[in-house]
């Protein structure tokens, strides 16, 4: 896919949640990273635009460390997100993305993962829009102490990647989504199910970015609530 914008996800970011966190802010690799929960198995999520600030993944990376996981949510844009309250997100989001090419996140995923094996044996990846490049990358690594990976409603990945994709693999599937193209999902489904690595789940009623940024509707906000938990479960099976 390429890095064309005209349908990226925030051309409605979705619902902002309201409550706390349980997490706290911690500097590693020389960025500050979320940190919530305290098991030895590990989680890495990397963001989409709205970066490890927005109080929405954070909640996410709560309900994963419920469940016995430390979850770590690094910085991926230096604290340069966009801005989810922004009313001219699309105006803002080509300039954006010149500061902050999705394929520059791999170098940064690759340091990251090595200071994390430094203290888990087990560790996951999860990559929601933008983050799905970095996941993916990952994935086809054989050298990584990574043991599988969830992308949901993902941008920027490249059909050619599918080939070398070496890890399990879960992808959270929105009902609608211009990022993540039926024909795009189609070659990655075809390539993964032969290859025994691939995992799609559909979430009817949704749209891209609703596993984060659930739409205000009860049937989205339960596939969101869903999609966390076949997530979760995801995890638990490769842990």
């Amino acid at each position: 896919m390429s890095s064309d914008t005209s349908t990226a996800c925030c051309v409605d970011p979705g619902t902002k949640q309201s409550g706390s966190v349980t997490g706290k802010v911690e500097q590693i690799c020389d960025v500050p990273t979320y940190v919530t929960g305290s098991g030895q198995p590990a989680i890495v999520v990397f963001t989409d635009i709205f970066g490890f600030g927005f109080i929405n993944i954070r909640q996410v990376a709560d309900e994963y460390a419920s469940s016995n996981f430390t979850v770590y949510i690094p910085d991926l844009f230096n604290g340069d997100p966009m801005n989810h309250n922004d009313t001219n997100l699309m105006d803002k989001l080509p300039a954006w993305i010149q500061k902050h090419p999705p394929l520059e996140s791999r170098a940064f995923a690759d340091k990251f993962i090595a200071a994390i094996e430094q203290k888990h044996q087990s560790i996951q990846v999860v990559g929601f829009c933008y983050g799905a490049t970095p996941v993916v990358h990952i994935c086809k690594q054989d050298k990584s102490k990574v043991k599988a990976g969830v992308v949901a409603h993902p941008s920027f990945i490249q059909e050619e990647e599918a080939e070398k994709i070496q890890r399990p693999m879960l992808f959270v599937c929105a009902e609608q989504d211009q990022r993540f193209t039926p024909e795009l999902r189609q070659h990655y489904e075809q390539v993964l199910t032969k290859k025994a690595l691939g995992t799609f789940i559909d979430y009817p009623g949704t749209v891209h970015g609703f596993a984060v940024r659930t739409q205000d509707t009860d049937q989205a906000k339960e596939q969101k609530k869903k999609a966390t938990k076949d997530t979760i479960e995801f995890f638990k099976k490769h842990a």
